[in-house]
This record gives structure tokens, sequence and C-alpha cells, in this order.
């Protein structure tokens, strides 16, 4: 393949993209990735940090088509993939792709469902879009990493194309009017990792601005707007001004052959991706460590180099800031033998007992570690004790990882634990049921119908 193709390609894979042709295993984790986003996005909009969003769907909607979850009100779609993809992230427990750095349903999800409740469109067109619009973005988020994940969130810069295509499906684009979606969304991309310095918000608008973005795209190639047709490889477009580094053409040759969507990794603590390593060495010494924790003298996380650099708080101030800080995490797992949604309320971020391990804790790159991303996110914990004693434990892959998986239950189980407080419990095996057999729907817009019509929110 030419250097000129990489776009073509893309939009190639998206326009012949067929379910009869997707491996069974690639449905089935794109049914979990499904389901995952849903218990997400419910447990989102009814945070706190959701109202902002509310308020401004409620103000600038537009004609009645489509859901934003917890609104009683339909809105324009623009706007429900916004506040959907908005809300998914929300939680910081929305899957993960380990090579690209990035969070594909947050994104591609709200940008399809959102049409395809409009639409009416089959379960069936709504599977075949997710998965054409996560093997486009994941291959795209991994050619630009890591040199692009330094300055640029990766979720919000390469999400406009796997919205972008995955609400060119649902609007049956054919391959021109893709090609205009594709270059559209390309020329929007944005998405600056500053919002760190601040412990800012910017991140969830990152998630929802970009499956709007690809909505927007999508629909205004339908009416006729044209885009770049080379937007990724052409000589002003993405690779040269966001990529930082060479591209590998390699990653856009092999698709029907490689289905990325089936590595796409769960989180089951609501926290940044990059402490979860920390976190299950943490509680694998749990046990060990609960009658020796007055005695630890010195904590030693050794990580790599993305995981300092983003889980980078060394005093959290906030539920935001302790999301992203890889001492509280790992320290409260150390406590209490995990970390769930409470562990980041204001009185448990100030415990002084956590606040005293943290202060004897050090984060350090390891080179050898390091070398080991993307393909593994490991980390290495030491507990070093007043006797000379040093308890150890090692993780390569954290839990929720293809190399140590979620099964379907224990997606279920989180599911449930987000939900439930939301939904009434006769709803949830519903949809459950609905995203394990979503390729039988008639209407796909009813998952979201259901949970609207049976949620507290």
């Amino acid at each position: 393949m030419q250097d000129s193709g990489i776009s073509t390609a893309c939009v190639e894979f998206a326009d012949s993209l067929r379910m009869e042709a997707i491996p069974a295993e690639v449905k089935e984790q794109a049914k979990k990735c499904l389901l995952d986003f849903l218990g997400c996005a419910i447990r989102g909009a009814v945070m706190p940090q959701a109202k902002c969003i509310k308020e401004y769907a409620a103000v600038m909607g537009g004609n009645a088509h489509a859901s934003i979850l917890g609104v009683s009100s339909l809105n324009s779609i623009v706007n429900a993939a916004l506040a959907n993809g908005y809300f998914g992230h929300i939680l910081e427990m929305d899957d993960v792709d380990k090579e690209s750095i990035s969070h594909p349903a947050t994104v591609v999800m709200p940008a399809a469902l959102s049409i395809g409740e409009w639409r009416r469109s089959k379960g069936a067109e709504l599977l075949e879009a997710i998965v054409a619009g996560y093997e486009v973005m994941l291959r795209i988020g991994t050619s630009v990493t890591p040199a692009h994940y330094q300055i640029w969130h990766t979720t919000a810069t390469t999400g406009v194309f796997g919205a972008a295509i995955a609400a060119g499906r649902m609007l049956k684009l054919n391959q021109e009017q893709m090609s205009w979606a594709f270059g559209s969304a390309g020329t929007m991309a944005a998405g600056l990792w500053e919002f760190l310095s601040d412990g800012a918000m910017s991140k969830y608008l990152h998630a929802g601005k970009a499956a709007s973005t690809g909505v927007l795209a999508a629909q205004l190639a339908a009416s006729g707007l044209t885009g770049a047709s080379r937007i990724l490889e052409g000589r002003q477009g993405f690779f040269a001004g966001y990529a930082r580094q060479d591209i590998e053409q390699k990653l856009f040759q092999d698709f029907h052959v490689k289905y990325r969507t089936a590595t796409v990794s769960f989180k089951p603590y609501p926290c940044c991706r990059h402490t979860h390593s920390a976190i299950d060495c943490a509680r694998s010494l749990y046990l060990q460590a609960q009658s020796v924790l007055s005695d630890i003298k010195q904590i030693h996380i050794h990580t790599y180099q993305a995981a300092t650099q983003v889980a980078c708080f060394e005093d959290p101030l906030d539920s935001r800031q302790g999301q992203f800080s890889l001492k509280y995490c790992m320290v409260r797992a150390l406590i209490n033998g995990n970390i769930g949604l409470d562990d980041f309320s204001q009185d448990k971020l100030t415990d002084k007992a956590v606040r005293a391990l943290m202060a004897k804790t050090s984060v350090a790159v390891d080179a050898e570690i390091d070398r080991q991303t993307p393909i593994a996110w490991p980390c290495r914990l030491s507990l070093e004790l007043a006797d000379g004693r040093v308890l150890h434990e090692y993780v390569a892959y954290p839990k929720g990882d293809p190399e140590n998986p979620l099964s379907w239950e224990e997606v279920e189980t989180k599911f449930r634990l987000l939900v439930e407080p939301i939904l009434e419990e006769r709803a949830i095996p519903a949809i459950i049921d609905m995203c394990k057999n979503i390729e039988l729907l008639a209407d796909c817009g009813e998952m979201i119908r259901r949970i609207n019509d049976y949620g507290r929110f």
C-alpha cells in the first residue's frame, strides 16, 4: 500500500465490513464493550460533573430525535452524542485500548446510538458500526502513540475518526460520502492534556465532543459537504500535524485480518488505567500487609513513563486528582484490599492513614518495565519493613486486559454495581440481554428508551 492510500484504506474497510465477516469473538467483545459503556454512562449521568452538560443540552437543544441518558425530553442527535459520550468518561471506568492508549467506547458508542435511535436502526447495523469505528480509531491511535500521547489526548484526537466511521455506517453513507465525513472529522480533531495541570473537567468534554464531531461530520457529508480525501497522510494532514513520530503503514494493511476490537481492555476500578497494575499489586499484598502496615518504612512503585506522566498527582486535592494519583490509588487498595467509587470522596482522600503511607511512597520509571509498553502495562511494588524484610509483587497485565480478562459474568457484575442505584431491577436483565443479543434487536434505540423509562436519575 502506498502512503497516499492510508485514508482510503480506512474508508474502504468501513464501507465493506459486513456482519457475516466479523469473527465471533470480535462480536462477543463488542457486545461486552456496549454493556460496559452503558453502565459507565448511566452512572456518569447522575454524577455532579454531569450537571453542566445537561444544562448546555437543555439550552442548546434542537430537533427532538435522540435521547440523553437521564433526561426525559428528546434532544438533537449531536447533543445526545455529546452528552452521552461525556457521561461515559466521568467515572474513568470505560474500556481502554493499550496500544493506542485510548478509550473507544465513549466516543464510538454514543455516535452510533444517537443516530440509531433516530433512524430506528437494527441492532445488527449498530454492531457493524461499532466494530468499524473501533477498528479504524484504534489503528490511527496506535500509529501515533506514544509520542502523540505526550501532548494530545488520543481518545479525543483519534476518537473523531472512530465516531465519524460509526455515524457514517448508521447513516448508510456511500464510500464517497464516508470519505468526506472522515476528512471533516480529522480536520476537527482536538484534545490537549493540559487540563491535568488543573485537574480540570475537560477530559469528559474530549470524549463527548469527539462523539458529537463524528456525528456532525457524517450528517454534513450526507448533505453533500466534502472533506479532505487524504486527511491522515496528506502533506498538511493529521499525521503531519499530530503524529510527532514515524507512522507504521503496516498497521493499515491488516483490515479484515486482525481485529483490534478483540483486544480492548476493561477497567474494574474507577480511576486512570495507568494506576491499575499498581492497584492489582497492592490487592495481592493486602492480606500480608494488614499486620505490618505500621511497620512499613518505604514503599516503591516501579512503573512506566506514561503512568508517571498521567497519573501524576502527588497530593490529590479532590476526586478528579485522586483518580489520577498513582500513589493514592495504590495506597487505598493496600489498606482496603480494593478501590471503588466511594474511595474518591473528600474524607477518604484526606484520610490520615492513607496520607501517612503516601508520604513513604516513591514512584520511579523502570527502564525494563517501560520497554514492555504498550503491549503490557506492568508494575512492580515493594514494601520495605522496619525489620528489614521486603514484600514484593509484580503484575504484567492488570485485571481486564485480554491476557487477564473479565468474563461475561464479571462484566455483568460491574454493570449491576454501577446501575443498581439508578435502574429498576426489572430493567437490568433486559438491558444485559439486549447487549448480548444486539444483532437480533429490531430497533437499537429501545435500549436507551428502556434505560430512561426505568431509571431513577
